[in-house]
């Protein structure tokens, strides 16, 4: 049976499953696959409920025909594919490629079942972009997943950047750091909530695959999120008067509840880190770490937890490593470009 799928792959494995795409109320069974899966891979993030429920908000999805779930005749997700294409893009326009298959579905052919249907997905997609601006298809695994990454490089995908999770333990000391002359850190305050936006854009606009958010999807991806924490948030403010917006850096800060049941721990997550550039080298990012740091440990976490390009080119890796922090997971993003001839 097949509904609603715009395209799907010949295969035998096809007939073996109900296929659809995703609702809202597949929600709950979406969560407990990923907790399925989380209890045979150990990646570290299963997620919550609620936040199963927001990714049908994002707005660079559309659920009808952009996700495609199998089904067994019990109801059960057996895998799950979506593709998220933002519609905006500075230097590059990407599809998203996610495929999860369940662990007792594995050795199937599922997973290249899925793959083929999310690069022919993400290609209709990129399709309707601009043909001046290149566009890839990505999508990532921990590097300890080997078949996630035989798989991906079957599909002629290529790892193309690296990147760490990094842990720094609260029992031990953290630096009291003074922000720079013309800077002062306050908690976070929702009226500053545009002005951080535009500054997280600023921020990562050299980034690599950075892509700028609009109001509606750093609500939905960052203030909004139901892990978000404004008590363990912080800004740096310019202290001056001139500036159209005060917002020199920031640092977001989110609990995963159920990831830290999962793991038996507890740990605070910095979501992201940015300091605009006209702001940068003067320790700022320093300051809000170690505050935010103080704040976890001050409200009972032991651990702050991040993650990092590890070519980045702010020496954000380097400013971590002196702080303590040190490396518990690599992750690796794969990447296929689109023929030039679209």
């Amino acid at each position: 049976m097949i509904m609603k799928a715009r395209y799907l792959p010949e295969s035998p494995v096809s007939a073996d499953y109900i296929w659809r795409s995703a609702r809202r109320d597949d929600a709950p069974a979406i969560q407990q696959l990923m907790l399925d899966i989380e209890a045979v891979d150990q990646r570290g993030h299963a997620g919550s409920l609620e936040e199963r429920e927001s990714e049908f908000d994002n707005p660079s999805l559309t659920p009808m025909t952009d996700t495609l779930l199998a089904l067994t005749p019990q109801g059960q997700v057996a895998a799950l594919a979506w593709v998220i294409a933002p519609p905006v893009g500075v230097q590059e326009y990407i599809a998203y490629l996610r495929g999860e298959v369940h662990p007792r579905h594995r050795q199937r052919g599922l997973g290249d079942f899925i793959l083929t249907w999310m690069e022919a997905r993400g290609r209709e997609v990129l399709a309707t972009r601009p043909d001046n601006i290149p566009c890839f298809l990505r999508t990532s695994t921990a590097d300890f997943l080997d078949d996630r990454i035989a798989l991906y490089e079957q599909h002629g995908f290529k790892p193309v950047r690296y990147f760490y999770r990094m842990r720094r333990d609260l029992s031990q000391p953290i630096p009291e750091v003074t922000p720079p002359q013309g800077i002062r850190l306050a908690p976070w305050n929702p009226e500053l909530d545009s002005q951080t936006m535009e500054t997280s854009n600023l921020a990562f606009r050299d980034h690599w695959g950075a892509i700028p958010y609009n109001e509606e999807a750093w609500h939905l991806l960052v203030t909004q999120q139901p892990a978000f924490r404004p008590e363990l948030t912080f800004l740096a403010l310019t202290t001056g008067n001139g500036f159209a917006n005060p917002v020199a850096g920031y640092s977001i800060c989110r609990v995963d509840g159920e990831d830290n049941e999962i793991e038996g721990i507890r740990e605070g997550w910095i979501q992201e880190l940015g300091v605009r550039q006209d702001w940068r080298r003067r320790g700022i990012a320093t300051a809000l770490l170690c505050a935010a740091m103080r704040a976890m440990k001050a409200s009972g976490l032991e651990y702050t937890g991040l993650g990092v390009d590890t070519e980045n080119t702010s020496g954000a890796v380097h400013i971590y490593e002196s702080l303590g922090f040190k490396s518990v997971q690599r992750g690796i993003t794969f990447s296929k470009p689109l023929e030039p001839a679209r």
